[in-house]
This record gives C-alpha cells, structure tokens and sequence, in this order.
C-alpha cells in the first residue's frame, strides 16, 4: 500500500513538474516571449513588413519583452495554416497569421481562433476601433464582432487620361456608368486612344458595382454577405443590383470602344491606348512611374451604377489574426505585436512606395504621409475613397470563393465581347454561384444553417 501510494505521489509530482514546464517554456530563459508571424508579401511589400517588424522588436518588444519572427508563406498564405489545423498541430502554427478576406470562413468556426474583439475593447489596448477606417471595421467583422484586425487595403478606382478628356472637351471624369459610357465614344471620335475603357470584370470588379449600390450599399451575399452568420446564397437585393449592373454595362459594350480583358493594362494604360481604366488603388505609385510627364491623369471613385448610389468602394486586403497555442503568454504579446501593425507608426510605411490605403485615420496627422501625398496627391483621393465609403460597404465572405471568381469571370468575359446577352450573362452568374455553394457546403455542412 506504502508503496502504491509512493507511486501516486511521485506521478502528481512530475505531472507537476510538466505542468509548470510548460508554462515555462512560454518564455525563454531570458524571459522574452517568441511569437511567429506568417505573411504572404514579398518584393516591396515584404521589405516593408521586415521594417514593421523590426520596429517592433527594438521598440515596443524591447520594452515588453516580446520577439516576432515573420515567416514568408506563399500567397494566399493558407496551404501550411490547413495542414497544422487538421491535425491540430499547434506546435506548426503561427502565433498571428495575414489572411485575405477570401479565406476567413476556414477560420471563423475554428476553435483556436482568437477573436479580436476579446482584446480591442480592453482599456489597455493600444488600438480602438475608432482609429480605425470604418468600412475595414466591418470588413474583418461578424456579427458585430471583430474576428480579425484590418492590416492591409486598397479600393477600386477609376484611372483617367485627362489629357483625352479635355480633348474630346470633357472637364472632369464621369460619375455615372451611363455616362462613361457617353464619354467613351467622344474619346474615341476626337483622340488617339484605341479605346475608351479597358477592364475585365472578374468577382471583385463585379462585387465592388454590386456593394455600392443605395443609399448605404447593397450586399452581395445573405446574412450580410456572411458578415452575420455563414453567406449561403446569392442575396435576392444582389441578384437585382446585378441586373441593373448589367443592363448599364451594356451600354459600355455597345460603344464598341471597350476592352473586356486585361493583358498588360498598367502598360497599356499608360502608352495612352485606353482613356480609362479601372484598377486597384495600390497601383497608384506603378501608374506615376509608367506615365511620368507622358499626360496628365488622375484616379476617382469607380463610377456609379444608379443616381444616388454609394460613391466610394469597399476595402480589398488582409487583416491579421491570432491563432491560440495555449499560451497566454504568446497570445498577449500577439495582440501587442498587432495592435502596433495597425498603429499610424506601421501603417505609414506603406503610403509611397506600395499604394495600400492606411487602414489607421491618424496617419494623416504625421509628417511622412504629408509628404508622400504632397509628392503624389492622388493618393489622398485613395485614402478618401475609403474614409468616406459608409461601413455597410464591405466584401463578402464567400464560400467556393475560387470557383464563383472563375463563373464570374467567364460569364462577364462572354458578355463584354458581345458573345451572349445581359440575360445569359446573368442566368450563368446566379446559377453558377447557386451550385458552387450548394457544393460547397455539401463539402463543409457547418454554418449552413445556423
């Protein structure tokens, strides 16, 4: 009996010991916490997030005792992230990971997510939901609640040659499709470009036309495009936005002066082959350096579907998110190291050189963006773009995302070079997008009816 009871004693004590080892091994001997950060930004941009992050560890880590390491993954970053997650692999996965709107539903049911909201309306966080762009708020929300931190945006603009316009005796850029559309064969009738308009409208051209439409928008998608609970269709209010869509779209191709499908249209763009073109705002900076002194141009908001819709767009980009190691330890100094990538001091780093949108209002207060919208005015108008976009105005959180995009794409592709009708075109979008989610969930029944 002494002798079992021995035993016991001696299996509590190193069960203990593991215990305490454990909590332990949280910090290394030195106390700093090492936290691993996936990303998927190379070029440029990775050569930003490696300034952000060394920032942080000679500042703010310093002080706190926290390292970030930051691991590239290939784009869109999630290959890796599955893996560990099937096999709950903790041990192989990152402390904070960047994941693009796309992506969300293959986290937003998973256990070890940490949700963002349980820290940003702590009265120690360092970032408030206020210092923040509203629509990229509810961008990285569901059901009112943060899932996500916004990291990095961008919106859809319209480029213009102002160059051509004022020679075919326009003054400023068009504000309606209807009225592009008139612009379009005076261009072509009185300047040298080929042709009016060049854009292909794939999903997020096309949900970008959809969202703005209203007063405060319009969903492309049920329950709030999936932002409160799971998308399950197509929403009734965006299969009519896109036959108005349409229906305006139509007159773009009936110009004769469009062209559907983009080859090299930053390039081309900037030769002065088309008048007009519509991009994301991050190609700002690539734009400047291609035309340089060639013409004069300028970027607005996209133009709009309807008299009174929303005249802005919603956010395209990537928010950050914690994945729970269980420690609490790594999940602190996760929240720290996110806090400071959506703080003004980071964000900035990204106006110049990359044409990403501040996600954070107050770096409008600092010396560098002064001078980078000095250098380059138009990003201004990105940064407003947004700003002035209500928060109702986001991007869905579509299941079977890669497979709408590719229905989306072909079906907008047939329809811009004259193959099929406006009608066609849309009985291929709402039923392609009907069966690519009722495959999807039949793969992934959770959230189908909740």
């Amino acid at each position: 009996m002494k002798r079992l009871v021995s035993f016991i004693l001696l299996i509590s004590i190193l069960l203990t010991g593991c215990s305490i080892s454990s909590k332990e091994s949280e910090t290394d001997s030195d106390g700093i916490t090492e936290i691993t950060f996936w990303h998927s930004m190379d070029g440029v941009f990775g050569d930003i997030v490696k300034e952000q992050i060394d920032e942080f560890n000679n500042t703010i880590g310093k002080e706190k005792g926290i390292k970030v390491t930051g691991v590239f993954q290939s784009w869109p970053g999630t290959t890796s992230l599955m893996t560990a997650m099937s096999a709950d692999d903790i041990k192989n996965m990152p402390d904070v990971i960047q994941l693009y709107g796309e992506n969300v539903d293959m986290i937003r049911d998973y256990e070890r997510t940490v949700w963002a909201e349980d820290f940003i309306n702590n009265e120690s966080s360092t970032i408030k939901k206020e210092d923040l762009i509203a629509n990229t708020v509810t961008a990285q929300s569901i059901d009112g609640k943060m899932i996500g931190v916004p990291y990095t945006a961008s919106s859809l603009m319209l480029y213009y040659n102002m160059d051509y316009l004022k020679e075919a005796g326009f003054s400023e850029p068009p504000k309606t499709i209807a009225e592009m559309a008139d612009m379009m064969i005076k261009i072509s009738e009185k300047t040298e470009a080929e042709n009016g308009l060049n854009v292909a409208i794939n999903q997020y051209e096309l949900e970008s036309f959809i969202s703005i439409q209203g007063e405060n928008g319009t969903y492309f998608g049920n329950n709030e495009s999936g932002h409160n609970k799971h998308m399950t269709e197509f929403s009734e209010e965006g299969k009519e936005a896109l036959k108005n869509f349409l229906s305006e779209w139509e007159k773009v191709i009936e110009t004769g002066v469009y062209k559907p499908v983009t080859d090299s249209i930053n390039e081309e763009f900037s030769k002065g082959l088309h008048a007009m073109t519509i991009m994301t705002s991050s190609r700002i900076p690539t734009i400047e350096k291609l035309v340089g002194d060639s013409f004069e141009w300028g970027v607005t908001s996209i133009p709009t579907v309807n008299e009174g819709d929303v005249v802005g767009a919603y956010p395209s980009g990537s928010g950050l998110y914690i994945m729970d190691r269980e420690s609490e330890a790594k999940k602190k100094a996760a929240w720290e190291f996110v806090s400071y990538m959506a703080s003004k001091e980071a964000q900035v780093k990204w106006v110049g050189r990359t044409g990403y949108t501040p996600v954070n209002i107050h770096v409008q207060e600092l010396d560098e963006y002064k001078k980078a919208v000095e250098v380059e005015p138009r990003l201004q108008n990105a940064m407003n773009n947004l700003r002035n976009t209500p928060n109702t105005v986001v991007p869905s959180f579509t299941p079977n995302s890669n497979a709408i995009g590719t229905i989306i794409k072909d079906a907008m592709r047939a329809f811009g070079s004259g193959l099929t009708t406006k009608e066609e075109a849309y009985d291929k979008i709402v039923d392609g997008i009907a069966k690519s989610i009722e495959v999807y969930y039949r793969a992934n029944p959770v959230g189908r009816n909740d």
